[in-house]
């Protein structure tokens, strides 16, 4: 009954680091410092939304995030609260997390959750225990000792900030400057006068005088009952920070301070941000610079500590992932048809936990930051793993060699045209989605929103076109599937007002691009169900092949599946919806995600199905979808958006990469890609040995698929058994009655699911 105990038997490998079962990983970007804090003597920095420290004293950086110790993700200020010496960290969602200097993390969610009109935040001052929030709304207080949400002041126009200055709040709004004693009752709107009908962004109390920083110049305000204002000088800053007495200002070209005595003086174009001071030193948010010191003599700042900056995402853009060979994880950041995302060109690549960003200073050399924008597509020459190409939806395609540019191909150089060839500027608007290689090493795209819009950049570098009077002029086309049928699947993503119907094409050239004479070819945009009922849905977002040669689609009405995807050229064919028992005695069944918007399927190394959703995060579905394993959403785990772009899955680790609107986290999963057959140089254990702190499972990957496992003890005694999920297989370290397992070694036997070849090893588990 045991019969792989006499098999060739192989010693695991062991790994001295892994991330367990179940673990989050959040990859925040760190490469835009705006603000730093000085707490228990690290200096703490607001950088791209995250929050990370640096020790003076060890040189150690650490970061914070919603998968550690942070309840929410998306800063949009810190503070330090002198009265109880903690970093307030406030979110764009009006959440607010207070960090001991122990690390320790109290969380106060009144403002997020609560039912005012418009939370819109613009400003924060921390004060005597208070922290006074401007909104759209009105102010909010929230009392810092007693965690607890305080009195709100509600305006009839946007509050942008505040100031104060003996126990009166003087508020800048859209409508003017109002005042109001603390000592009244200020939620009665009649006990705030207005001393001016101006509008003032920014207010500043800096050694008890008022400053206004606008976007007309630096303002003083001598005498605070009239709030008369002075201009000190016409610039333009937009940051600002108060260390050592001075009042530090800054944009984007140049570096100011106000001395105790109202002096203004400049320094040049420094880098800095905003600072605080600690040792000695400015401690500075320097931009893209990150955080530096610098030492002041008077007259000029010097740097004195050189760019401090996690390893990290070059933004916090994700939009496509793509994992290659060898654990390279791409990533494009940009974003397609989505007007307000015009995201900067952004090319990413983590390999070796290390994280690169393709060039952009020679790209836009060439074209102009205003031309590569909107990045779409990643894609890796499979003969050459340092040559890549990328896709925009604003000015074509781009080449790379070895992570440099190379070329861009647009309207004046290949037969990619322009929206508008006519306009002032056609290059901006030449769309190149979609990029994919087939087998033959050809490069597929889609030219959007012009007459033909199949285009193919061939491997030989001439160019190929199909042209389809049916979505002809369409502007939503930005995926390619190609099956192991040899059929090409590609899908409109949207229906619009003009006619466009979303919807999947589904074409079989018969092995011959070139010769298009036996093509056949089917676009499917309504349909019935295995049960007659007909969807036309208003948008085809994604569709997949799992390991067993079915298509899974995703659409705003839900998920799809084709189990016989040769049918789609019959008149008969139909899409089927996983049918979920209920359980409950009626025989009843339910659609599986039945109208619930699906943007991204992956399939697992176990054939389970992991589905990203617009509004309703991820879910992880059994290989034929009765189960629904995980349902993770930004209110139950680390996931930090709900609006899920793509995902890609490591194959080798099981780790899941999760693109999101707001960036890019994962979660290791315990399904790995199957091996053909055991390798003892393959397979491996982790952790090994045990130790007593460690609570979690143990992994073992490089199995093959299904593969038989028992775990027996040291007197050869069953303890646990199952089944590998792909290549992987995990022991929560209990017996099948689900009691811990002592101290001891433990033996793993896993053989194939014929049992005619296996591996063993052992696993030493210390209490």
């Amino acid at each position: 009954m045991m019969r792989y105990f006499f098999l060739t038997l192989f010693l695991f490998v062991s790994l001295s680091t892994f991330a367990g079962y179940g673990d989050w990983t959040v990859y925040s970007a760190y490469h835009n410092a705006q603000r730093t804090v000085e707490v228990g003597g690290r200096i703490f920095v607001l950088s791209d939304g995250g929050l990370y420290c640096y020790d003076p004293e060890d040189t150690s950086v650490e970061t914070f995030d919603k998968a550690t110790v942070l309840n929410d993700n998306n800063i949009y200020d810190i503070a330090l609260c002198e009265k109880t010496n903690e970093l307030v960290i406030l979110y764009v969602n009006g959440n607010i997390d207070f960090m001991s200097p122990d690390g320790s993390v109290f969380n106060v969610s009144d403002l997020k959750t609560s039912s005012l009109s418009d939370k819109t935040i613009n400003d924060v001052l921390v004060d005597n225990g208070i922290i006074y929030i401007s909104t759209n709304s009105g102010i909010v207080l929230v009392d810092v000792q007693n965690k607890v949400f305080g009195n709100f002041y509600a305006f009839d126009s946007n509050v942008f900030s505040i100031v104060l200055s003996d126990g009166v709040i003087y508020a800048a709004t859209r409508e003017g400057v109002y005042k109001g004693d603390t000592r009244q009752n200020l939620l009665d709107r009649s006990n705030w006068t207005k001393l001016q009908g101006y509008s003032l962004r920014n207010l500043v109390n800096f050694n008890d005088t008022f400053y206004a920083v606008t976007n007309s110049g630096i303002y003083v305000i001598p005498d605070k009952s009239t709030f008369r204002i002075n201009n000190i000088t016409k610039e333009y800053f937009t940051k600002w920070s108060i260390a050592n007495d001075m009042l530090l200002l800054s944009n984007a070209s140049s570096f100011a301070s106000i001395d105790t005595n109202g002096k203004l003086m400049s320094y040049g174009n420094t880098g800095i941000v905003s600072a605080t001071y600690h040792g000695g030193g400015y401690w500075a948010a320097c931009g893209t610079g990150g955080l530096k010191c610098f030492k002041f003599d008077g007259s000029r700042f010097e740097e004195t500590v050189s760019s401090i900056i996690p390893n990290s995402p070059l933004r916090n853009y994700s939009y496509q992932l793509r994992m290659m060979p060898g654990e390279r994880l791409l990533i494009a950041g940009g974003a397609f048809n989505y007007p307000e995302l015009r995201r900067a060109g952004t090319v990413m690549r983590y390999e070796d936990r290390e994280w690169s960003a393709f060039d952009e200073e020679k790209v836009i050399a060439a074209v102009g930051a205003n031309a590569y924008v909107k990045v779409t597509d990643v894609v890796q020459d499979p003969a050459d793993p340092d040559h890549h190409f990328v896709g925009t939806a604003s000015s074509g395609i781009y080449e790379f060699r070895n992570y440099e540019f190379v070329r861009n191909y647009t309207y004046t150089n290949s037969p990619l045209t322009s929206i508008l060839p006519n306009g002032s500027n056609p290059g901006l608007y030449v769309r190149a989605t979609g990029l994919e290689y087939d087998k033959d090493g050809n490069i597929w795209m889609f030219n959007n929103e012009c007459d033909t819009i199949v285009r193919i950049l061939k491997n030989d570098g001439s160019w190929k076109a199909y042209y389809y009077d049916e979505i002809a002029g369409y502007p939503t086309f930005d995926h390619y599937l190609f099956d192991s049928r040899g059929l090409v699947w590609f899908n409109s993503r949207r229906s619009t007002s003009q006619g466009s119907r979303a919807g999947v094409f589904v074409l079989d050239t018969h092995g011959t691009i070139d010769d298009e004479r036996d093509d056949t070819y089917r676009f499917i945009y309504s349909f019935n169900n295995q049960d007659g009922k007909n969807y036309q849905p208003s948008e085809f977002n994604c569709m997949t092949e799992d390991l067993n040669g079915a298509i899974w689609f995703g659409t705003s009405a839900g998920l799809f599946v084709s189990y016989n995807p040769r049918d789609a050229f019959s008149s008969s064919f139909y899409f089927t919806q996983v049918k979920v028992p209920r359980n409950d005695g009626t025989n009843l069944a339910d659609y599986l995600l039945s109208e619930v918007p699906v943007k991204c399927i992956t399939v697992d190394g176990g054939n389970r199905k992991w589905i990203g959703t617009s509004g309703n995060g991820v879910y992880l579905v059994s290989a034929d979808g009765l189960e629904t394993l995980e349902h993770f959403t930004t209110e139950n785990s680390p996931l930090i958006s709900d609006d899920i772009y793509s995902i890609a899955i490591n194959g080798s680790t099981g780790e899941v990469f999760i693109a999101t609107s707001d960036g890019l986290v994962s979660y290791m999963g315990n399904a790995t890609d199957p091996e053909e057959s055991f390798n003892k140089d393959v397979v491996k254990v982790f952790p090994n040995p045990v130790r007593p702190e460690y609570q979690g499972n143990v992994t073992i990957t490089g199995l093959k698929y299904n593969s038989n496992v028992k775990i027996v003890n040291a007197a050869g005694r069953l303890v646990h058994e199952g089944t590998s999920v792909g290549g992987a297989y995990t022991w929560n370290c209990t017996t099948s009655a689900g009691k811990r397992v002592g101290s001891g070694v433990y033996y793993v036997l896993a053989a194939d699911e014929e049992g005619n070849d296996g591996v063993a090893g052992k696993i030493l588990i210390v209490r």
